[in-house]
């Protein structure tokens, strides 16, 4: 079975190639699906991006909080509107230096979350990076201050 589907991968490389090459035909746009349980059926289709994936765009987005408000308050925030389960917050200093904001496995950092982003050292601006094992990669936030 395992050689079959490798010669089916083969020959289905080989034959997109002389697509290209003689425009023939139209070429595979960029995902084909190949299955093999009761005869062979291929189908091919364009994946498509949400320009507001929280996952696969690469968009920073805003985030809208007090300068006085805590560090609990964004957590809170990030749960409920990105769904997320335990985020761990990390920021860039001005020197370039990641710094961890939160991670509730770390109990000097899971006491932060009474302090305020004023007194975390975040500014108006500030870019933060959210991970979570919900995301397959980080997400970036810019924090926007409002009165």
């Amino acid at each position: 079975s395992s050689g079959i589907n490798a010669e089916y991968g083969a020959a289905a490389s080989v034959t997109e190639c002389l697509k290209i090459a003689t425009s023939s035909y139209l070429h595979l746009d960029n995902y084909l699906l190949f299955n093999n349980v009761d005869g062979v059926y291929t189908f091919s289709y364009p994946c498509e991006r949400k320009e507001d994936c929280l996952v696969c765009s690469r968009v920073v987005r805003e985030v809208e909080r007090g300068p006085s408000s805590t560090l609990q308050h964004l957590l809170d925030y990030l749960r409920e509107e990105h769904t997320l389960g335990n985020p761990i917050i990390t920021m860039v200093t001005g020197d370039g230096d990641t710094r961890t904001l939160y991670m509730a496995s770390i109990a000097q950092l899971a006491e932060a979350v009474s302090r305020t982003l004023l007194e975390l050292g975040l500014t108006d601006g500030q870019e933060i990076v959210v991970t979570d094992s919900s995301l397959k990669t980080p997400v970036r936030f810019r924090l926007k201050f409002v009165t």
